[in-house]
Order: structure tokens, then C-alpha cells, then sequence
């Protein structure tokens, strides 16, 4: 691992575990429930750097993964990786699968029921931004996955085709 590498872990490790400690404090020491009321301003900046230090850690540690791999003589993207792409899809196509059923089963929030497209729309929107983007960080994290792996596609085929003009 590089050096500068290592740095920005330690960087990162270290936000994340004051995004951490902050929270516990807050939780346990201040009685607070862990809803929205919790964030104030700073647990708010807190929560932002905490985001991007960990989609920064898992960079990190791909990108040395696949500089590993190289260095080693085996190609950059393996079988698995590549299966991990395809199977990040899924969570998607269960969204889309649940979507579609609620067109006329109905999407029902508080006191209203929606049909057709609006329940389609519905409960892509709740069930995908709400519950799978925020609460439980899937998308995210998935999308994050499908761009390195398509950027890291490019760049070794780009390698590749160097090779063989050379």
C-alpha cells in the first residue's frame, strides 16, 4: 500500500470512528433517541464526512486490491469480480419486481391508497430512496461498486490494447 494510501486510511478511519463516538455519546450519554432530533449541526457535518470517508475507505482498499492483483501477475478483474457486478443488479430488479406488483395491489401511505403508475412510482421512490438509500445504505454502495468496476473495465482494456499495439 502506498503511502499516501495509508494516510488518507488512517484519515478516513479516524472520521469514521468520531462519526461513531459522537453517536454513542449522544445515544447513551444524552438520553437522545436515534431519529432525526439527534442531528444537530455538528453531528450533521459529522454524518456528511463520515459518508465520504466511507465510500473513500472502500476505494482505497479496492484500488489497492486490483494494484495487488496486477503486481502480481493475474488480471485486474477476476471472474468473481465481475459476478459481483452482475449480482449487484439484483437489489434493482427486486425493487423493480416490487414495484410493478403494488401497480394493482396499491401502495398505501398513512391514509391514502395509490394505483397503477402512481403506486409504481410510489413505492419505487419509498422503498428505494427512503428505505434503500438512507436508512439502509444499498444503492449507494452498489452504485458506487457498478461505476468503479466499469471505470476499472475501461482502464485495463485500455492497458490491454496498449500491450498489443507495442
Amino acid at each position: 500500500m502506498k503511502k499516501y494510501e495509508k494516510i488518507l486510511l488512517i484519515l478516513f478511519s479516524v472520521m469514521t470512528v468520531i462519526f461513531a463516538a459522537d453517536v454513542l455519546y449522544r445515544w447513551k450519554k444524552l438520553d437522545i433517541e436515534l431519529d432525526y432530533h439527534m442531528f444537530d449541526s455538528l453531528t450533521t457535518v459529522l454524518a456528511l464526512l463520515f459518508i465520504v470517508s466511507f465510500f473513500g475507505i472502500m476505494a482505497i482498499l479496492v484500488s489497492w486490491w486490483l494494484r495487488k492483483r496486477i503486481e502480481a501477475g493475474k488480471k485486474p478483474i477476476s471472474k468473481l469480480y465481475k459476478w459481483s457486478f452482475i449480482l449487484s443488479f439484483i437489489p434493482f430488479a427486486m425493487l423493480t419486481a416490487a414495484s410493478a406488483a403494488s401497480m394493482s395491489d396499491g401502495f398505501t401511505f398513512m391514509f391514502s391508497t395509490s394505483y397503477g403508475i402512481d403506486a409504481f412510482v410510489s413505492t419505487f421512490v419509498w422503498y428505494g430512496f427512503i428505505l434503500l438509500s438512507v436508512i439502509i445504505p444499498v444503492f449507494p454502495v452498489i452504485i458506487f461498486w457498478q461505476l468503479l468496476y466499469i471505470i476499472k473495465r475501461r482502464k485495463y482494456r485500455k492497458q490491454m490494447k496498449e500491450c498489443a499495439d507495442n
